[in-house]
């Protein structure tokens, strides 16, 4: 990788953590980022994702992402709902203000992508 590579590549990694700043609960970790993509992606395939999968599913700590967990639950990133035939059982669904924010993103990267191009 040349010179000019690295800072394409450094300047490309600075626009996608600007897009995802306004947007998101990220703070200085990624790990509230990584869940609501997991718990979102799992939806959106119909297979809304278990607190137990999720915590298989993260290379992360079971405390680091049950806290980081907790705290979108409160914050109102995500919903944990009660499995219909076994209410013992919890799945994990994005509230709506998730999934508006992932929109947001989505507008973002696009829009920092176009001006890429333009130089």
């Amino acid at each position: 990788m040349d010179r000019q590579d690295a800072v394409s590549a450094a300047e490309l990694t600075r626009q996608v953590r600007q897009a995802l700043e306004p947007a998101l609960p990220c703070g200085p970790s990624l790990i509230p980022l990584d869940i609501l993509t997991a718990i979102s992606l799992a939806r959106d395939a119909g297979e809304p994702l278990s607190v137990k999968q999720l915590l298989v599913t993260l290379p992360y700590s079971v405390t680091g992402i049950r806290y980081n967990l907790s705290r979108l639950v409160a914050q109102g990133w995500v919903l944990k709902v009660p499995v219909e035939n076994d209410r013992r059982r919890i799945k994990l669904l994005p509230d709506k203000r998730a999934d508006q924010a992932l929109a947001r993103v989505r507008s973002n990267l696009i829009g920092a992508a176009g001006e890429a191009i333009k130089h």
